[in-house]
């Protein structure tokens, strides 16, 4: 999926963690990255922490587990009803996917469609 693994990343002396030179923008899916029982009932309760929905985040770094499987160091939002909080943490790779922001119009037009 990321297999741009090349210049654009070192490896951080202090924890040997892949980091990103750069930032790269993802969609996390908190689906994935917090499956939730299939056999037990939804109930909503819209006060709670949201991690069923797909977010925008920013990929910082690789690591691996100690089974060998990869995770990405992210920061992405969680929502808790109103609230919004920005996070750190390791992502399965399997939640994350790589997102295309599509540009502002005004930074391809000289700012004449303000």
């Amino acid at each position: 999926m990321f297999d741009d693994r090349g210049p654009a990343q070192r490896r951080n002396d202090r924890s040997g963690a892949l980091q990103r030179d750069e930032v790269k923008r993802v969609w996390v899916d908190l689906a994935i990255a917090y499956p939730r029982p299939t056999e037990r009932p939804v109930r909503p309760v819209p006060e709670g922490v949201d991690l069923q929905s797909r977010v925008p985040g920013e990929l910082l770094a690789w690591r691996r587990t100690t089974t060998g499987e990869w995770v990405g160091w992210v920061c992405l939002p969680v929502r808790r009803g109103e609230e919004i909080r920005y996070v750190y943490q390791y992502v399965v790779a399997a939640a994350l996917s790589p997102r295309e922001d599509v540009p502002d119009k005004r930074s391809h037009d000289g700012g004449r469609n303000r």
